[in-house]
């Protein structure tokens, strides 16, 4: 790239003259004394040359700031207010210490994406291990359910033995009722409840009508309807005890329905809270680097700002430098020719010469007090 100083330079060097031009105060140059001369010329010299190498090693300064801020640039771009993008000018340049602070603020925003990161692994153990007891609530139903499934099944098998028991007792005490009417005799007119009664101890089995009416043998019969009645009781015990043990599996069913619904409400509420601190966290680390890459931006403004103004400085104080020498050598060489011989004039202790050692002093304070 090249220079943006050569035009304000290259006023001082023999090329930038035209062919027929000459250096003022060469040591050729017979109106001036050689020892001025050879002085002012040196000291020209010299500054030319240092202003040259510090122009140098600032191009080469800005060239490696342009890079690294092209790079920024291509990392982190710059969205205005109307969602463009703004991309730095080439000239734009960054100094040391907005690195420094860059290098800072990316070393915290480092140690903060670390602490994010641990909070997230152990946010995700917490998901883990409640997961986990979802499973396990999750086989502990299906269990519960296959059991429960189980038990009904065997609730319905033990109703239908009852119902075949109740049906077979009906049936022996229909015969039993048959065979006691028709060996009776005509029964007696009678009160209804003394018949109800008497129906009832024929149910019950009773032993007393065997005494005064005779019957059949009731050996047989007796025992299998005493074998049925110790069954269906046998059976309804078994149905209790079924249906306790449903109604308590129920009961454990629906505890452990809840604690899932509340382990999924709790799961929903940590994942909406980590969401939105996880968006607050983003929005925060993007309005930080908005502000800082601003502050870059109208620092390096700023700088070249600076940098352009002092090299305008720098060029019109050479250029009046060169002004000075020229007036200063024309009246020399016109006070040579009046008086041929060397005077305290052709020695250039004239007054208009001592504008050159003075420009060339004020720039030089000027540059060194910049840098």
């Amino acid at each position: 790239m090249e220079s943006m100083f050569e035009d304000d330079i290259s006023i001082l060097t023999q090329e930038a003259l035209g062919p027929s031009e000459v250096w003022l105060d060469a040591p050729g140059d017979p109106s001036l004394g050689g020892d001025m001369c050879s002085a002012s010329h040196f000291a020209l010299i010299t500054a030319y040359g240092d202003i040259k190498e510090r122009l140098g090693g600032l191009e080469r300064e800005n060239a490696t700031l342009r890079r690294r801020l092209k790079v920024y640039e291509i990392k982190y771009p710059l969205i205005n207010d109307f969602g463009e993008e703004h991309s730095f000018s080439l000239y734009e340049i960054k100094d040391g210490s907005l690195l420094e602070v860059e290098k800072v603020s990316l070393q915290q925003r480092l140690n903060q994406f670390q602490h994010e990161l641990q909070k997230n692994k152990e946010q995700e153990e917490q998901l883990g291990e409640m997961i986990q007891a979802y499973e396990k609530l999750c086989v502990e139903k299906s269990d519960l359910e296959t059991e429960l499934g189980e038990m009904r099944a065997l609730v319905e098998t033990h109703l239908r033995q009852i119902c075949g028991l109740e049906q077979q007792l009906r049936q022996q005490q229909g015969l039993q009722d048959a065979a006691f009417s028709s060996l009776s005799p005509p029964p007696a007119p009678a009160p209804p409840c003394a018949d109800l009664d008497l129906h009832y101890l024929a149910l019950r089995g009773g032993s007393s009508l065997s005494h005064g009416w005779p019957g059949p043998t009731p050996s047989m019969s007796e025992l299998e309807r005493r074998r049925l009645e110790e069954a269906l009781e046998a059976a309804q015990g078994e149905a209790r005890g079924a249906q306790l043990r449903e109604e308590q599996l129920q009961a454990e069913c629906e505890r452990l329905q809840e604690e899932l619904k509340q382990l999924q409400e709790t799961r929903a509420q940590d994942l909406a809270s980590n969401q939105s601190e996880r968006d607050m966290a983003w929005v925060k680390r993007v309005g930080d680097d908005q502000v800082n890459l601003a502050l870059a931006y109208t620092e390096l403004t700023e700088e070249l700002g600076r940098l352009r103004e002092l090299s305008s400085l720098q060029g019109r104080i050479l250029r009046t430098l060169l002004q000075e020498q020229a007036r200063s050598g024309g009246e020399m060489g016109q006070g040579g020719e009046a008086r041929p011989d060397r005077g305290e004039g052709s020695y250039g202790y004239h007054p208009a010469s001592w504008g050159h050692p003075l420009l060339l002093f004020l720039c030089l304070v000027l540059f060194h007090s910049h840098w």
